[in-house]
Formats: C-alpha cells, sequence, structure tokens
C-alpha cells in the first residue's frame, strides 16, 4: 500500500530528474534561431540554417544522454523503495488475519526491478525524441520568420522573437509513438508515477494469490476525479477491482495519474474509512471568489494557474536563448524590455497563485512550478 505522502514524494523526486532539461533546450532552440540572422541569398541562408541545426541537434543530444546517465540509476531506486515499503506495510495488514508473509521474495523483487527497467528504457526513447523534435520546431520557427520578413509584415527582429516566443509555450516535448505529444517534465513524471503505482497493483495480486486472499479495500481521498468518487474507500473482491473500479484500465484504479490504491481487507474487520466519510470526501465544497466549488474543481484551477506560471518560466527561458547570440541583426533592447515585462507578468502570475491558496486553504506544491 502507498500513501498520498508516498505518491508525493515519488512525484517531487521525478519532476527533480528532470527539472532543468526543458528549460535549457528551450533556451537552445532560441539560440539557434536567433543566431540564423537575416540573409539575403537563399543559398547562403540555407547554410547557415543547416549548420545551426546541425549544433542544436548535437547540444541537445548530449544534454539529454547526460541527463540520462544521471537518473537511471535514481529511477530504479525509487521503484525498489517503494515497492519493498508497500509490500511491508501489507504483510502487517496479513498478519491480522494470521497470515505470516515471510521475507519478500525473489518473484517479487524480480517483479519490481522488471517494472523500473521498462520504465526506465521508456523514458530514455521518449527523451530521445527531443532532439529530432527541437529540429522541426526550429525550421518551422525559422519558416514563419521569414515569410513575415520577406512579405514586410514584421520587421526581422519582431518576427525572430514571436517565432521563438511560439516555440517556448510550445516547450521541450517528447513524441510518442501514436504522435501524441507531451512537455518533458509531464512525460517523466506520469511515466514514473503511474507505473510504480501499477507495480504496486501487481504486487497486491501477486501476493493475494498466493495467499489464497481476495478480499481488498481501495484507498480515499479529497478531490478525487468525479467518475473515482464512486469506487474509492470501498471494499471489493478481485474481480470487482477490474470490474467497478477499472483496475488495468488507463482511467480507472492506478491508471495514468491516478493515486488511489489498494490493499488487503480483513474481513470482519473496521473499514478504514465511514461511508459518511466517503460522502463528505465526494461533496466537499470550497470557497474561491465568492464562489463553493467543489475541491476537485478547484484542483484543476490550480494546475491550471501552475502551467501558466511554468508558460511564463519558458517564455522567459526563449528570451534568455535569444540574448545569447552575438546576431547583430536582433534588436537586445527590445528583447530586454520583453524579458522585463515576462518578469513581471511571473510576479503577478505567483502573487495570483498565493491569493487562491489564501482563499482556498490548499496546499502550493511548488514542485509543479519547476521545469
Amino acid at each position: 500500500m502507498l500513501t498520498e505522502k508516498d505518491f508525493n514524494k515519488i512525484e517531487k523526486q521525478a519532476i527533480a530528474l528532470y527539472s532543468e532539461l526543458e528549460l535549457a533546450i528551450i533556451e537552445e532552440i532560441a539560440l539557434r534561431i536567433a543566431n540564423v540572422g537575416y540573409i539575403n541569398t537563399v543559398t547562403y541562408n540555407n547554410i547557415v540554417i543547416l549548420e545551426q541545426m546541425g549544433y542544436m541537434y548535437e547540444d541537445i543530444e548530449i544534454m539529454v544522454a547526460r541527463q540520462n546517465n544521471m537518473n537511471i540509476e535514481e529511477i530504479q531506486s525509487i521503484f525498489e523503495t517503494a515497492g519493498i515499503k508497500s509490500i511491508k506495510r501489507d504483510a502487517k495488514i496479513y498478519a491480522l488475519a494470521g497470515i505470516k508473509t515471510g521475507k519478500i521474495s525473489d518473484k517479487l523483487m524480480n517483479t519490481i526491478k522488471a517494472n523500473a527497467n521498462k520504465t526506465g528504457s521508456n523514458i530514455l526513447k521518449l527523451t530521445n525524441t527531443t532532439a529530432s523534435v527541437s529540429q522541426l520546431q526550429f525550421i518551422n520557427a525559422i519558416n514563419k520568420a521569414y515569410l513575415e520578413t520577406s512579405t514586410g509584415s514584421k520587421s526581422y527582429s519582431q518576427a525572430i522573437r514571436d517565432a521563438v516566443k511560439k516555440v517556448s509555450r510550445q516547450g521541450a516535448y517528447v513524441q510518442y509513438p501514436s504522435g501524441a505529444k507531451r512537455s518533458v517534465e509531464n512525460a517523466v513524471s506520469m511515466n514514473i508515477l503511474t507505473s510504480i503505482n501499477r507495480t504496486s497493483a501487481e504486487l497486491q495480486i501477486q501476493r493475494g494469490d498466493e495467499f489464497g486472499y481476495d478480499m481488498y479495500e481501495v484507498s480515499a481521498h479529497i478531490g478525487a476525479r468525479p467518475e473515482h468518487a464512486e469506487w474509492q474507500g470501498k471494499v471489493y473482491t478481485k474481480q470487482e477491482l477490474y470490474d467497478i473500479c477499472g483496475l488495468d484500465t488507463v482511467t480507472g484504479l492506478c491508471g495514468i495519474n491516478c493515486r488511489h490504491t489498494f490493499y488487503p481487507y480483513v474481513e470482519g474487520s473496521t473499514r478504514r474509512y465511514t461511508n459518511k466519510e466517503l460522502n463528505y470526501f465526494k461533496n466537499e465544497k470550497i470557497e474561491y471568489d465568492g464562489r463553493r466549488i467543489s475541491t476537485y474543481d478547484a484542483s484543476q484551477i490550480q494546475r491550471g494557474l501552475e502551467r501558466n506560471i511554468r508558460s511564463n518560466k519558458k517564455e522567459i527561458a526563449g528570451l534568455k536563448g535569444m540574448l545569447q547570440s552575438d546576431n547583430k541583426d536582433i534588436d537586445k533592447k527590445e528583447i530586454q524590455q520583453q524579458l522585463i515585462l515576462s518578469r513581471n507578468k511571473l510576479r503577478e502570475k505567483n502573487a495570483k497563485l498565493n491569493d487562491f491558496i489564501e482563499q482556498t486553504g490548499l496546499h502550493k506544491d511548488n514542485t509543479r512550478l519547476v521545469i
């Protein structure tokens, strides 16, 4: 069994692994866009574009490889710590039923290690797509700036600045085989958190089958997704976990970004949550700007405010990247002024989030403000 505190800690560890990578990639793309310069001949223009694109690709590949080499062992450590903690807690519940679980078997440890390796491999594949995705962002930005400049709709400096701004908003992202895209930070933290919870679920089912145990209690918390609030905190058979709670599905129990877990239930013992508590969890309201809204809706507002702050930080990274360029065609005073405006916006957005936290009493999670 893993608790909400465990999930919070795992998420912080996951975000910390790649916290600086996205900003570094945005700065790199912005620098290379700025370096192309305002060039009159198409042939020379293409040479410079290819040269800058090559430098950028190599630099981003080095950044990603360095980050991956540092983090692969850390990912395995996070998995093992969470898995062992989950198994030991459940052993105490089995003891109430008179079942001695003994030491952690090789089979369980192999499950933990196999899932850790699989997750590490997935993250390597995903992050390795960032260099090629960045090339596409670079080319699209250059083409857009060239079109706007050649038609006279914008000055060169304005066109480049707007192109970099667009790249910054997109951020550095990874691309899945399906074509779906996610930011680096989001992809990594989601992958680790979800994989660990699924591993915990797999360990539960393995041990339940081993001891002939078929009753489980699902955890509960305030602010659960409305569909999850319907089944959280209750006791189910193994089959009902699949049929009612959607275990092993993307949107169900232990699915993508789900923080619910389950653990053995000793028949006849007191349930962890009363019906009154579950009803309170489901219908809890919070006051914000004179309105009463559900805790879940409040959490979504908070996530939106946090995304705005991260987006602002990405914009600042792009502007800083442009300032590193030696390109004389760029009006650096204009970029500096834009940087001051962006930093002022960031202060305003932080103040808005702080006001939201003060009004609602929710927890401010600084890890969600890090990129």
